[in-house]
């Protein structure tokens, strides 16, 4: 089991890289229990994953941000300076061995410029990838510049299969992380 931090008194913030190379050092399938990252918010990563797929990233966000909970996180922060946001709109498709999964990224919660998101499990190769272009989004959808993301995950897996999408991804990755 990996546990980045103890306790919010001790969370101390690494960057997305630092935190991506330490989980994802080579292209191996692995598996971690829990796992706790605080990351300095540095959009240029989300950005230039963008530029690998558009339409992965695009699916991602619609998938799972509803635009009547947007607006309900979003009304709610402007009055209070907080808010809490749930995520998990809709998958298409079968899934697996024809059978749909449930959503991985559950919710998250908003306090200034701080992001918190809470996973049920997380992919730390397409997966997180892509959810940093989520997060991007919501940074401009919600109009708050985030200064840091907190990633709080059950359990996280890299899954490095052959012949997978992420097989393709990987060495793209590691140059825009290592830049």
């Amino acid at each position: 089991m990996i546990i980045a931090i103890q306790t919010k008194a001790t969370l101390s913030s690494r960057t997305i890289p630092e935190h991506w190379f330490s989980l994802v050092p080579s292209y191996a399938s692995k598996s971690y229990g829990g796992l706790i990252l605080k990351m300095t918010w540095e959009p240029r990563y989300a950005e230039a994953i963008l530029q690998i797929s558009q339409k992965r990233a695009i699916n991602r966000i619609n998938n799972y941000v509803s635009p009547s909970e947007l607006a309900r996180a979003k009304k709610k922060y402007d009055s209070k300076g907080q808010s809490s946001i749930r995520f998990g709109v809709e998958k298409a498709g079968a899934g697996y061995h024809g059978e749909r999964g449930d959503f991985c990224l559950v919710g998250g919660v908003i306090r200034g410029r701080d992001l918190t998101v809470f996973y049920r499990s997380l992919e730390l190769i397409g997966g997180f990838a892509y959810d940093l272009c989520l997060f991007r989004e919501l940074e401009d959808l919600l109009d708050i510049p985030w200064k840091t993301v907190t990633v709080m995950a059950t359990q996280a897996n890299v899954f490095a299969l052959r012949g997978n999408s992420n097989e393709k991804l990987y060495p793209k990755l590691r140059k825009i992380f290592q830049d």
